[in-house]
Parts: structure tokens; sequence; C-alpha cells
């Protein structure tokens, strides 16, 4: 796997996200034991802050409570809100349009907390009961840390009742003087009736993405409408990744797991042992999705197709991996590989694929096409777009995710072209906070993906349980699909309290 760097094109600073914020501790937020994120969860956020007494810090808005940045100690003032001693606010959140309130099963509270200790000073949460005309105790800050970013969810039991009247109202207060307390995130998570991860009313419609007509047409295979076509993911609300060492060489493991979704192999030896037919339907009957992982932008010395690659096409070691070459993924001749490799999943009976070296583009020499970098993102997108319009036109329901590099949603022709997107390091890489202004770039431009009604994967690298629990919760928070494993990928790791068990 590789590690996701920064796009060729800067977005610049990000509204209410500091430029050039310190992050000045590595540990990630806590998170309460006894509560659990939902499911298949829609995140409603603040659409109107009112402060009843007290006040908040200046310049802070609303916006500091949507989405959950920090971790640790980190104190980027734009990112979060301040209440001040005696303070108490109100926050409505309006259902989606597409949500009945009738519809709601269950619902909680996501937040992410810095300040005193509960000994110390007592903040409340709180919801209004529509049946009871009352406002009624949700939690308090029991489950924080003194001064560190502490993520939990507080579940709103019997939802019905706060949910049928009017929108969602909360009300964080205290009437304490002792010191002042910091939310990064205050949302409500609400869980509808038979709804699925990934359908593309779960997120509105394309803002700024362009039509299916952007794409043009298909030039090699299938129809026009072949390549734009959505593909629903039904169920998909957990994953599991796994490349290597399964096993005695079978998907047993992963079969008997409880997650809805396995990117594997395309073969068990990462050579030419393919998974067979049998095997993927085997994994497929026990309720999963299954998508088959091959590059590319790039091939290992060890693939079966290594000594079908002429020379000149090879363009030198993939940085930290001297056994792995990238590749001119533009030229006629790498297609045959890529198209063999489509076959083999498309025989197995996968699910889907998943598609590694995307990031090529953005890695090899600018001039590598005898062009430019943009250029060069342009022919990774034909080559996706390619890779859809091929499998389609063989099994409509194929689907087609490719893994980071989410800056290609700029170019009108990709969210046509994809079914999802996987993305690594979204948070942390190998328990290392993923800080860098690009990690905030990549963040932003997964969600342009997600708001277009495709489904977004995050993996990713940590083991410490403040790290697994930060990553799960964010991810979640944002509308994303979370797993936390070891980079090897040579393992299914289930994360208690956090994966399906």
């Amino acid at each position: 796997m590789r590690f996701a760097v920064a796009g060729w094109s800067s977005l610049g600073c990000v509204a209410l996200f500091a430029c050039g914020g310190s992050s000045d501790s590595g540990d990630g937020p806590e998170r309460s034991g006894n509560a659990e994120v939902l499911a298949n969860a829609r995140t409603l956020t603040c659409g109107n802050l009112q402060v009843e007494s007290g006040s908040i810090g200046a310049g802070q808005t609303v916006q500091g409570l949507h989405t959950q940045t920090l971790s640790g100690t980190q104190d980027r003032w734009a990112e979060y809100v301040e209440f001040a001693p005696g303070t108490s606010i109100t926050c409505t959140y309006a259902l989606p349009a597409d949500v009945r309130a009738a519809d709601v099963v269950a619902a909680e509270l996501g937040v992410n907390y810095r300040g005193p200790l509960k000994s110390e000073m007592r903040w409340l949460f709180e919801a209004w009961d529509y049946a009871a005309g009352a406002w009624v105790l949700v939690g308090d800050n029991t489950f924080a840390q003194s001064w560190k970013w502490t993520a939990t969810s507080l579940a709103l039991g019997s939802p019905q009742r706060f949910v049928s009247g009017g929108p969602v109202k909360l009300r964080y207060r205290t009437t304490s003087s002792a010191d002042a307390s910091l939310l990064d995130l205050l949302v409500v998570r609400v869980q509808p009736a038979a709804t699925d991860a990934g359908t593309p009313g779960d997120a509105g419609t394309p803002p700024d993405s362009g039509t299916p007509g952007d794409a043009g047409t298909p030039s090699d295979a299938g129809t026009s409408t072949d390549a734009g076509t959505p593909v629903p993911w039904e169920g998909v609300s957990s994953f599991t990744y796994q490349l290597t060492n399964y096993p005695q060489g079978k998907l047993d493991t992963l079969a008997n797991s409880k997650f809805n979704l396995a990117v594997v192999e395309l073969s068990r030896d990462g050579h030419s042992d393919w998974f067979t037919a049998a095997e993927i339907s085997a994994l497929k009957s026990r309720g999963k999705q299954v998508l088959a992982y091959f590059e590319i932008g790039a091939i290992e010395e060890y693939r079966p197709e290594w000594s079908q690659v002429p020379a000149d096409l090879k363009l030198g070691p993939v940085d930290g991996w001297p056994d792995e070459q990238y590749v001119k993924y533009w030229d006629e001749r790498w297609w045959p590989i890529v198209k063999g490799r489509i076959d083999q999943a498309l025989a197995a009976g996968f699910t889907g694929c998943y598609l590694d070296m995307v990031v090529t583009y953005e890695e090899i020499p600018a001039d590598a096409a005898g062009t430019h970098r943009a250029d060069l993102a342009k022919k990774m997108v034909a080559l996706i777009a390619r890779i859809n319009q091929y499998a389609k036109a063989r099994n409509p329901a194929f689907k087609v995710m490719p893994q980071n590099s989410p800056e290609l949603v700029d170019d009108p022709a990709y969210l046509p072209a994809i079914d999802g997107l996987g993305m690594e390091d979204m948070y942390w890489s190998d328990d290392t906070a993923c800080s860098e202004s690009w990690c905030e770039e990549n963040r932003v431009n997964a969600a342009r993906v997600r708001a277009a009604g495709k489904l977004v994967l995050t993996v990713d690298y940590a083991t410490q349980a403040s790290h697994v629990a930060d990553a799960y919760t964010r991810s979640r928070a944002a509308g994303f699909v979370p797993y936390v494993t070891v980079r090897a990928l040579d393992r299914m790791t289930v994360n208690a309290g956090w994966d399906p068990q």
C-alpha cells in the first residue's frame, strides 16, 4: 500500500481550518467505552446556534461544530467553539428531506469535548422532548479527560420523542463559573429504517461534479449509458481489507466475520493462484460484497504479467518499494494487462475492483508523457473511465473503486467513472496523526465524492486505542465507512467496540 501524497493541484486553506495550525500532540481523542456509533447513520449538523446566556469565542461560528478535526491537546481557534463559564446554547438539527420522523429508529449525539473534568465543572448535554414538552438530560462530561480532546457518542433513547414535532433540539450548558469548555463536534446521528450507507439519496445531489454526459461516450466498449449509471451499495456499513497471509490460503476467516464488504487480492498468492468463482461465491453467500485489489499505475516483479510489460513501459522503482515499477499507464500497450485483470475479476464473480496506484500520476516526473501534470491526471481519469466502461459492458452491476488521489474529482469525467472511493491515511499513518496540509485537502475532496452519492471507505493505520477511536469517530462523522488496521494488510483486524463482532 502507498502513503497518500499531496495532490498536484493545491486547494489552499479551507474556510474555518487554520492555515499553518500546529499539531502539538500526537495523541488522538479518547472515547467513551459504552457508546457505539450507529451503523448506517445520517449525520445532522447544527443549522442554528442560539446563545441563551454567557458567550462563545470571538469570531467562532457554528461550523466549528460540524466536523471533528482536533485531537490530543491541539488548539486551532477556527476549528472549534469555546463556551464561556455560565453559558447555555441551543442548536437545531433538521432531518434530511428524504427522512421522515416516523422512519427514525435510533439516534445519538456525536461529541468531541475538551475542557475540565466533571468533578471540576459539569457541562450538560440535553435534548428537547416533544412528548414531555421539556428538556431532558442526555449526558454530561463524565466521559472526558482533563483538557484533552475526548470523543464520544451519547444515545438518544426512544428517538421518536426528539424528532416527532420538529427539528432535533440540543442544549449545551453549565451553571458553573469555574472554567470554559470547547467543542470540536456536536452533531446528531439518526438511523432511518431500511437505509444503506451508499445510495445517492443519502448525500444530496452533486454540487459541482458535472453530469455523466461530461465524460463523453465510451470509445471501446458498451454504450454511453454504461459509464455513468450509479450502482447502489446495499448494506455497507463496515469493511475489512486484507491482501496477504490468508489462513491456509482460504477466505474462511473473512467469510465468518460480520463485515459487510471485503477488499482482497485478485489472487491468494499475489501471483497467479487466482481466487475461484466458487470461493468468491461462498464469501458473497455470507452477505459480503467482495472487491478485487490490483494496481493500475505500477507493476510488481512477482506479478505474472511482469514479463509481458516492455522495458520502455516501465518508469523506475516506486519509492520505498524496489521490486515495483511505475508504468506508462496511458500507453496502449498497458491496457491488455489491466484488461486481463478485469477479466479475471469478472470471471471469479467479484462484486467489483479496487484500483491501487492511482497516485502514479502524481509521483512520476511531470513531463513523463511529454506533457505536464494536469495532462497526467486526465490520462489517469481516462484509464479509470475505460475500466468502468469495459467492465460494465460485461456486468452492469460491477463496481469500480479507485484508491487515493481524491482531487481527481475536479475532472468532470471522474465521478461518472467510479462507484466509490477508497482512502488511506485519512487521519492516522502508523499511529502518527495526519496533520499535513494535504491531509485536510484529501478529506475535503473525499467529502465531495461522498456528497455526489458515492461510497467512501477510509483505511487508517493505527494500533493505539485512542487513535483507533479517533479514526472511526471522525470518519463516520464525515459520512464515510472506516476501517483501522496495520499497514502490512496481512490480517483481518476487528477493533472491539468499533467493528461488528
